[in-house]
């Protein structure tokens, strides 16, 4: 996996509420069908019930709390179509751990021994200390992965792979700041969390320097809500005309903001968190130049590109008709990605005839080797996507231009959104059955 999302989280830590989080039951309908009776948790002859869990409330609720609205708009339409063998899918207990590592922990338990679960789809947490009981139990969990804890266990499925890697962005990096930007001075600015932010962009550092790329200014210890105009003067003087954040949004805005004031126009951003339709909508003029680094088909492929995406037009079609507040949220996407790989899954072991597991799910997913959620990612092995990341690797670009535009940029042959590097930070294909090809 890129590790681009959510780097922002470590900073916020210390701020987080210790109130016990709650296993919030929603209402669940009945499907009918006839699908092989299965004795696993969760599973009847018409329904499999599923729960979440995702910090819904406290101090980080804003970086999690719209994980689950993707997984119940793929559920609704799934259930619509006559769900999976029969069997309906529903989305029965929301568990919130408050931000808190503890209760994380225990409301990954009440998930499994007191709601009894088949699986969790919607994992969005910046403290995943429930990882390792759900592995020890053998419960399969879909989630946005932003933490080590989901390395090496192989009932933990994230979206792109499920193993943390702050280099595997690298050459994507360098080949955009050197053949497409032309970049001679890079400024790189981070907040001073080892975990995520800091270790995020130290990597991004090691990267540029390695390929011989000036980095004229870092800063990886930037508070969260600093005044910018210290770095900002820095970089001007260092001539930077290219900034690299791994901070959130509201930070990257305020750099950008300063950058202009002291007269530095025409300095491109690039933020590796913070795809948000917000902060355009606000501050149109000053995102112009701001480009985005992302892990799956940008939802503006859609319309840039009619007919070649498919995938993504489907999704925000399914979430304009259930959830259209969210329809370009990519926190949303991302739990609706986690719910398409589970009912994947479903799909993979209901055609083999044999009673519905847990350990057989977990099995059938491990080895699918071509991945891309039907057609909104990359291709993910994930023979191999527990324990390590595997090249290519590749992003897609997004870029903000004047009058309010959103464009996908640094496009290959045919209108390819995913540019994908070696380790040798050289261009190269895309793997077969990557979307766009």
């Amino acid at each position: 996996m890129v590790a681009t999302t959510a780097l922002v989280v470590g900073v916020l830590g210390a701020a987080c509420s210790n109130t016990t989080g709650s296993s919030t039951p929603t209402t669940a309908g009945s499907g009918t069908g006839t699908a092989v009776t299965s004795s696993a948790p969760g599973v009847t002859k018409n329904s499999i019930i599923v729960g979440s869990l995702a910090t819904a409330s406290g101090p980080l609720a804003g970086q999690f709390n719209q994980l689950t609205p993707g997984v119940k708009a793929y559920f609704n339409t799934v259930n619509a179509a006559g769900g999976v063998d029969g069997r309906k899918i529903y989305l029965k207990y929301e568990a919130d751990d408050t931000g808190s590592p503890t209760d994380d922990t225990t409301q990954a338990r009440n998930l499994v021994e007191q709601d009894h679960v088949f699986a969790v789809v919607g994992v969005g947490t910046p403290f995943f200390s429930g990882a390792s009981f759900f592995s020890t139990e053998g419960i399969p969990a879909f989630g946005y992965m932003v933490t080590q804890d989901w390395n090496n266990r192989a009932d933990l499925f994230g979206g792109y792979g499920s193993y943390l890697d702050y280099t595997a962005s690298q050459p994507d990096e360098v080949i955009v700041a050197q053949k497409y930007l032309h970049a001679t001075s890079v400024g790189v600015i981070a907040y001073g969390i080892a975990a995520s932010s800091k270790g995020a962009c130290g990597a991004v550092v090691q990267g540029l320097q390695e390929a011989h790329i000036h980095v004229g200014f870092q800063d990886l210890n930037y508070g969260l809500g600093a005044p910018p105009t210290a770095d900002v003067l820095a970089m001007k003087a260092a001539h930077v005309d290219l900034f690299i954040s791994c901070m959130e949004g509201s930070d990257n805005l305020a750099i950008d903001q300063a950058m202009i004031q002291n007269g530095m126009t025409g300095v491109h951003s690039m933020w590796l968190t913070g795809y948000d339709r917000a902060y355009l909508t606000s501050n149109p003029q000053d995102m112009v130049g701001v480009i985005f680094l992302e892990e799956h088909v940008p939802f503006e492929a859609a319309t840039q590109f009619p007919g070649k995406y498919p995938a993504m037009q489907q999704y925000l079609t399914t979430m304009k008709k259930y959830d259209p507040s969210l329809e370009y949220n990519d926190l949303t996407f991302e739990g609706y990605l986690n719910a398409v790989q589970f009912v994947q899954g479903l799909r993979e072991e209901a055609a083999t005839g044999k009673p519905l597991t847990q350990a057989d799910l977990i099995a059938a997913i491990n080895k699918e080797t071509d991945f891309t959620g039907d057609g909104l990612t990359a291709v993910t092995n994930w023979s191999n996507a527990h324990d390590s990341a595997v090249p290519p690797y590749c992003a897609a670009f997004v870029e903000v231009e004047p009058g309010d535009k959103l464009k996908v940029v640094f496009t290959q042959a045919n209108d390819e959104v995913f540019l994908c590097g070696n380790s040798q930070n050289q261009i190269v294909p895309p793997l077969p059955g990557t979307p766009g090809l």
